[in-house]
């Protein structure tokens, strides 16, 4: 099918050199929009933070029950020794008060052992939390400073990419306005119906977009310089003046 009106080849040369920014530009946002801003770490992060905390949460815990148990068995441990003072003193005589005093050695005596037995139970306890801490806690280091370090990275790849983004659209912007509207109206159109690639090369006798083979009076009304379609894909023909031009 071929296209409206005729005119310079210049005017296909700066569609071509439109297509090509057009190109990149397609590129650089669709690289812009892949960027990962480091939602995988930072979740990592944020779960080994929490990890971190709940360790040194517990540590604490342990930490205090510790402090409170030998609290506990330093008062328990003075009431024994004053019991047994008072028992084997001398001083009361009365054989009720004597044997009373026995079961309060007696049961002071369990009480420490209890409090023995829980001190070592917690002392585990903490040696195990505290290594716990120690690892957990340099883990969520590692993980912050991973997530920086990307950060660092995502940053500088997306002020790079939008300053290339920018650059380009205003490359646009001048190449367009040196585009006839008609013709540039129709390339848009069309990229915008076939997925952003509103012309194409021929490549030998061979369209660029369909890979169909191209009439060859299509070829030479490209070569004159006129706007043609292909009659597969009905994207805008361009006939490059050296092979190497082709993208």
């Amino acid at each position: 099918m071929s296209g409206q009106g005729g005119g310079e080849r210049a005017v296909l040369e700066a569609l071509w050199a439109l297509r090509q920014v057009d190109a990149r530009l397609a590129e650089v946002r669709a690289a812009r929009e892949a960027l990962d801003d480091g939602g995988r770490l930072r979740a990592e992060a944020e779960a080994a933070r929490t990890e971190a905390r709940g360790v040194a949460a517990r540590l604490r815990a342990a930490e205090a029950a510790l402090r409170d148990k030998e609290l506990q068995l330093e008062s328990t441990e003075a009431k024994r020794k004053r019991a047994e003072a008072d028992l084997y003193g001398g001083r009361i005589r009365n054989p009720k008060e004597l044997e009373s005093l026995q079961g309060e050695v007696a049961a002071l005596g369990r009480a420490r052992e209890q409090y023995e037995d829980q001190i070592l139970a917690l002392l585990e306890e903490v040696e195990g939390l505290r290594a716990a801490a120690e690892r957990t806690l340099g883990a969520a280091e590692a993980a912050e400073e991973r997530l920086r370090a990307h950060v660092r990275e995502y940053e500088a790849a997306r002020v790079r990419l939008d300053a290339e983004v920018e650059e380009l659209e205003a490359q646009r912007a001048a190449l367009a306005g040196a585009v006839d509207a008609a013709v540039l109206r129709k390339y848009e159109a069309i990229a915008a119906q076939e997925g952003g690639v509103g012309m194409v090369p021929i490549v030998g006798e061979y369209c660029g977009g369909c890979h169909q083979t191209v009439p060859p009076h299509f070829i030479s009304r490209v070569r004159d310089g006129h706007v043609v379609t292909c009659e597969r894909c009905h994207r805008i023909l361009y006939l490059p003046a050296w092979p190497d031009a082709v993208r």
